[in-house]
């Protein structure tokens, strides 16, 4: 199977490009009875949207050459597994594995292979941490336990970054280490609420005698991000989500002006490098999910806190496309597949709150949101006055497999091997996973940023069914 070389360009990167060169992927899979490998596309650029790209198996095998601009990350994913890495021009990465036995099968080679290994040994970081947990509770300063171990990984893993930086350009050298960068990061503030299930505020107030100076200081320098990194959106990336979770967690609650000021108490937290980079982020994913915490003329007011004109357009351009989006307006009707075959739509849940879920089986932020809302599926499982409506981007076959694998909870319903490219994902502004929005009775949008947190989001529920019987 051979994809051509237009076909990729224009999928992933339009038709005004200037092209750098060429980029083989190919692979056997063994134990694989799905039609097909989704693969997304991250480019770089901070206003560039990831491409999804669908690559069809033909007897176990799979291949495709395309061309690259410059260094981009190309992940690939059969519905359980997935993987990937930093490609640039001349790269050709042959990929093996076993889909039954995955971290034990999974074999990089070819030129560009130690771009696809390091960042599956970083990949390994989060599953080593969640054996360490339980240990790290038990000691003494659990802090320093836990961080001495995450620090041990970085260590290990920049070795060998810098082992194989004769093999890459110098593009991807720091598009690597900034992916190194973001997941340590991420991977110290998961741990504390792992460890101490608290707010960031709330364990150097209320855990003192589980931290060391050495672990407060430790914690301190969480939150002093390497600017070095503004060109790495991945780093970004975790730097908007981290900074998120802070604001929302121990600023909001202490301040009576923070719909208004948000982007600013983000701004003066940020070194200047990463300010507009993690800002427009933050806009645009705000933008992106209708915070209705956040309105359109504070957005645009805060726009002007970037020092970039052309994301400054894109700002006000993007807040011109998302009025249909909002609390109060009615939500988009659509028709879907549910388990049993048949066709679903929005009026076949009249009368009902639906908690609606754009999802897909390799996404980690998909269960980790399951997960977390467990005890509000539970809470709501006898009220059938309530709807937890899951959509699936994924293929017939993997979504089925994951609904039994994960054991998803709620109505499950799937973009009928349409993939993204179905008009729901459109016209419910999906642009990254999970989606989620609360919709009432009268099939109005009750909250378009539902809460992740489970207590919170079952107060938003609540007063959705109250509404019901207004």
């Amino acid at each position: 199977m051979r994809i051509t070389h237009l076909m990729l360009l224009l999928i992933l990167f339009g038709a005004h490009i200037t092209y750098a060169g060429k980029v083989r992927i190919e692979g056997t899979v063994k134990n694989f009875s799905g039609e097909a490998l989704m693969c997304t596309v991250i480019d770089n650029g901070l206003s560039e949207k990831p491409v999804q790209v669908v690559i069809p198996m033909q007897g176990g095998n799979f291949g495709g050459d395309f061309e690259v601009a410059s260094t981009v990350l190309f992940s690939i994913s059969d519905g359980t597994n997935y993987f990937g890495g930093f490609v640039e021009a001349g790269d050709s990465i042959v990929i093996q594995y076993d889909y039954l036995d995955f971290e034990r099968s999974i074999v990089f080679q070819g030129r560009g292979k130690e771009k696809f290994e390091i960042m599956h040994a970083i990949g390994r970081i989060k599953i080593f941490l969640r054996s360490q947990v339980a240990p790290a509770r038990a000691n003494a300063y659990p802090v320093d336990y836990l961080f001495g171990k995450i620090d041990s990984l970085k260590s290990t893993a920049m070795d060998n970054i810098n082992r194989a930086a004769g093999k890459m350009n110098a593009e991807s050298h720091y598009q690597v280490v900034g992916f190194l960068n973001a997941s340590v990061l991420k991977a110290k503030i998961n741990s504390l609420v792992a460890i101490f299930g608290d707010s960031y505020d709330a364990i150097l107030k209320k855990h003192q005698e589980k931290l060391s100076l050495k672990s407060v200081s430790d914690m301190h320098k969480l939150l002093e991000f390497d600017d070095s990194f503004y060109r790495s959106k991945l780093y970004v990336s975790a730097v908007r989500d981290v900074m998120a979770i802070y604001l929302e967690e121990n600023v909001q609650p202490q301040a009576t002006d923070f719909s208004e000021r948000k982007y600013y108490y983000l701004s003066d937290r940020l070194p200047p490098k990463l300010r507009t980079p993690v800002l427009f982020m933050m806009l645009d994913q705000d933008i992106r999910s209708g915070n209705e915490t956040v309105s359109n003329s504070v957005i645009l007011s805060a726009s002007d806190l970037l020092s970039d004109s052309s994301l400054k357009q894109i700002v006000k351009d993007k807040i011109g496309g998302s009025a249909l989006i909002g609390v109060g307006h009615k939500a988009p009707e659509f028709s879907l597949q549910n388990l049993a075959g048949e066709k679903v739509s929005l009026a076949s849940f009249a009368g009902k709150t639906v908690y609606i879920d754009f999802w897909f089986a390799a996404c980690g932020p998909c269960h980790s949101l399951f997960k977390a809302i467990e005890p509000v599926k539970k809470h709501f499982e006898a009220d059938d006055r309530v709807v937890f409506l899951t959509v699936s981007i994924d293929d017939e076959k993997t979504w089925k497999k994951a609904i039994t694998r994960f054991g998803v909870k709620g109505y499950h319903v799937f973009t009928e091997n349409k993939f993204r490219d179905h008009p729901v994902i459109k016209s419910y502004q999906v642009g990254q996973y999970p989606t989620t929005y609360i919709i009432n009775s009268k099939g109005e949008f009750h909250s378009v940023r539902p809460s992740g947190n489970p207590e919170i989001l079952k107060q938003q529920i609540i007063e959705s069914v109250k509404t019901n019987t207004k």
